[in-house]
């Protein structure tokens, strides 16, 4: 039987990963008789992919002590546990490292990466700098600054950076839209938005783009709107969808449609009826309605003992 080459225990390697099975994967790396930079690249690059981001930056040291010599995939792959794990420092010596190789390593795609790198690390100055000096820009690119400057508290930025994007915007870029105008408290602007996604931008609007929508009409107290859009959109909604809106009449003490709400998620979550319904009764108790509190607790003791009857074993003596 022929000897195995270094491609073919990497393609095997890649496939563990790709079947993000990184136990298996790291055993199979380690018993590897040879380990090149597309072995050690594949391994950082998947733990750092599978919230393994501590495992993903001590592949990374111990490759540079074996003396293999990495590349700008590397780093692309080494910024994502960066990100994962807020380490700016090692970011910014990543950073250093790739000004110091110079144009041979400046993609996109690693231009990409470090600044969302900065983003999660909460360095939006340095994450403006590069975008700025960034020679091609992609979606990506402007998706990642946007929705950065919206989750850190600078959603009109966010908002003007939109309005001169150069590329034509996706679904996330959208996503990151919505989500300054509800930080800006712009529901008119974010209805606009959300109403000629299709339209303007053509773009079908996903689960995330209506929980966003459902979160701002929210946070303005527009629940009956809120409400209106969740029983309307052609999409099933799920418990994220429906959750917003539960937060909503909480933070207004609206029981009428919190009411509603605990019942639909009731029925999408039949396994957590009782915790549901626990988080309604105290609403009602919260506001002094004990007989309605009472209720309801009276239902969820009725929810655990079928549980505890479903559960019993007959004693056979």
């Amino acid at each position: 039987m022929p000897e195995r080459t270094v491609a073919a225990w990497n393609c095997m390697l890649a496939a563990y990963v790709r079947c993000r099975e990184m136990d298996v994967a790291l055993w199979f790396f380690n018993e590897m008789p040879e380990r090149d930079s597309v072995a050690w690249t594949t391994m950082i690059a998947g733990c750092a992919n599978a919230g393994r981001a501590a495992e993903a930056v001590e592949l990374f040291w111990r490759m540079r002590k074996a003396n293999v010599k990495d590349d700008a995939v590397t780093m692309v792959a080494l910024l994502t546990a960066c990100a994962e794990q807020g380490d700016l420092r090692l970011g910014r010596w990543v950073h250093t490292r790739v000004e110091q190789e110079g144009r041979e390593w400046r993609t996109v795609l690693l231009d990409n990466a470090l600044i969302n790198m900065y983003v999660k690390c909460g360095a939006m100055e340095d994450a403006h700098r590069l975008f700025l000096v960034m020679p091609k820009r992609s979606t990506v690119s402007w998706t990642t600054m946007i929705s950065g400057l919206a989750i850190h508290g600078r959603a009109e930025e966010a908002l003007d950076l939109f309005h001169r994007m150069q590329e034509h915007p996706d679904g996330a870029t959208l996503l990151a839209v919505l989500l300054a105008c509800s930080h800006a408290g712009r529901v008119d602007d974010g209805r606009q938005y959300f109403q000629s996604m299709e339209r303007f931008y053509g773009i079908t609007p996903g689960i995330q783009h209506y929980g966003c929508m459902v979160d701002m009409l929210c946070r303005r107290k527009q629940l009956r709107e809120a409400l209106e859009l969740v029983k309307t959109m052609p999409l099933q909604p799920n418990d994220a969808v429906w959750g917003a809106l539960l937060s909503g009449c909480k933070r207004e003490g609206n029981l009428e449609i919190a009411a509603e709400v605990t019942e639909r998620l009731i029925e999408l979550q039949p396994e957590r009826a009782a915790g549901h319904l626990v988080l309604l009764a105290n609403m009602y108790a919260g506001v002094g309605q004990w007989e309605q509190a009472g209720k309801l607790r009276e239902r969820i003791a009725t929810l655990d003992a079928g549980k505890s009857a479903g559960t019993s074993k007959v004693n056979p003596s």
